[in-house]
C-alpha cells in the first residue's frame, strides 16, 4: 500500500500462488470484491506490459460514495487477500492516430497513466495533462516525475496564477487527433462541451459514475411501461415492471447476472439481444456494440418484448 495523497492511496495486487496474471491492456479496469457483499471496479494504472506481473490501483477516499472506496481504505493492508475479477476492456486506445490527448481529471488520472506506459512503448506521440486542486492533491505524482515519458507531462492546478482549461488544450491539438478523458463531471461535462464537433470516432471517455440527467431531459422522458424479457435457451419469460429493472428480475428468478456500478458504466452487465428494440440508458457500449447488446442493469425495453442470448 502506498499513500499518494491525504487521499489516495496506491495498492498492488499479486497472485498468491506467484502464477502469472493475465495480461490486458491500456484502459482496463478490475473488479474489487469487499466486505459487506461490495464489488467495485477500479481502472488500472500500471504498465500494461507488466501486467502479468501484478496489477496496480489508485483508489480516492469519497466520503460520501457508495461505500466502496471506505471499505478498500479501512480494511485492505498489505498482505490481505482480496478477490478480483478478469480485467475487463471498454476504454481501449485507438489502433493508429496522429496524436493522443490524454486528460485527466484527478482520479481520473488512473487510466491515463496505463495508456502513456503504453504509448511510449508503441512509440506513438500523445500529451498527458493532468488537472487537479493542487499539487498536494496530485495523485501519481511519483510515476509522473520519473516516467520515461515525463516529458509529455502537463500538470494544471486550480490555484495557479494563471489556470489552463481542458478546452484550451481539446482546441489545440494536433489535426487528427484523439482524445481521452476521465475524471468527476464538472470535468467530464466541460471536456464533453470541447469535443462536441469532433467526429464521434476520436473521442473516448470513461465515467466514475452516470452523468445526472437535466431536468428538461428528464421532463421530456416519457415514463417506461413493463415488458417481458425471454431468455432464449429456456424459453423463459419474465415480466420487468415499470419501476424494475431487468439485472434484479433475472437474478430474482435465480439466473446469474454480474452486476457491479448498477449505472451502465462498468460493463459488468452486458448481455447480447437477439430481439426487441432496448432502450438503452448506459454509458459504456458504443452505438456498434448497441445493435447487439445491452446493459440490463439500467436498460429497458422499447417494445413489449425484449429477447436475451441467456
Amino acid at each position: 500500500m502506498l499513500r499518494h495523497t491525504s487521499e489516495v492511496s496506491g495498492f498492488v495486487l499479486q497472485r498468491i500462488d506467484g502464477h502469472p496474471l493475465p495480461t490486458c491492456e491500456a484502459g482496463a479496469h478490475i473488479d474489487v470484491y469487499l466486505p459487506g457483499d461490495l464489488v467495485r471496479s477500479y481502472s488500472l494504472c500500471g504498465d500494461p506490459a507488466r501486467s502479468h506481473e501484478a496489477y496496480e490501483i489508485a483508489v480516492k477516499r469519497e466520503d460520501r460514495g457508495r461505500g466502496g472506496s471506505r471499505a478498500v481504505h479501512s480494511w485492505v493492508r498489505e498482505g490481505e487477500i482480496l478477490r478480483i475479477g478478469a480485467p475487463r476492456n471498454l476504454f481501449p486506445l485507438a489502433p493508429q492516430a496522429p496524436h493522443h490527448l490524454l486528460l485527466g481529471g484527478g482520479i481520473g488520472m488512473t487510466p491515463m497513466v496505463a495508456m502513456a506506459h503504453a504509448l511510449h512503448a508503441r512509440g506513438e506521440p500523445f500529451t498527458l495533462a493532468v488537472f487537479a486542486r493542487s499539487a498536494a492533491y496530485l495523485p501519481l505524482k511519483n510515476v509522473l516525475d520519473t516516467a520515461p515519458w515525463r516529458d509529455r507531462v502537463q500538470t494544471h492546478f486550480d490555484d495557479a496564477p494563471v489556470r489552463t482549461s481542458p478546452a484550451s488544450l481539446v482546441a489545440a491539438a494536433p489535426a487528427g487527433s484523439h482524445a481521452y478523458y476521465c475524471g468527476p463531471e464538472g470535468f467530464m461535462q466541460h471536456v464533453r462541451e470541447a469535443c462536441q464537433h469532433w467526429p464521434a470516432e476520436r473521442v473516448h471517455f470513461e465515467y466514475f459514475n452516470a452523468p445526472p440527467k437535466s431536468e428538461a431531459a428528464s421532463a421530456a422522458a416519457p415514463a417506461t411501461a413493463g415488458f417481458e424479457v425471454v431468455l432464449a435457451r429456456s424459453q423463459k419469460r419474465l415480466t420487468v415492471g415499470p419501476e424494475q429493472n431487468i439485472a434484479h428480475v433475472l437474478q430474482s428468478a435465480g439466473v446469474r447476472v454480474d452486476t457491479v456500478c448498477e449505472q451502465g458504466i462498468c460493463g459488468s452487465c452486458i448481455t447480447p439481444y437477439l430481439d426487441g428494440t432496448p432502450d438503452h440508458q448506459d454509458f459504456c457500449l458504443t452505438e456498434d456494440e448497441r445493435a447487439t447488446h445491452i446493459a440490463i442493469c439500467c436498460s429497458r425495453s422499447r417494445t413489449p418484448t425484449l429477447t436475451l442470448d441467456l
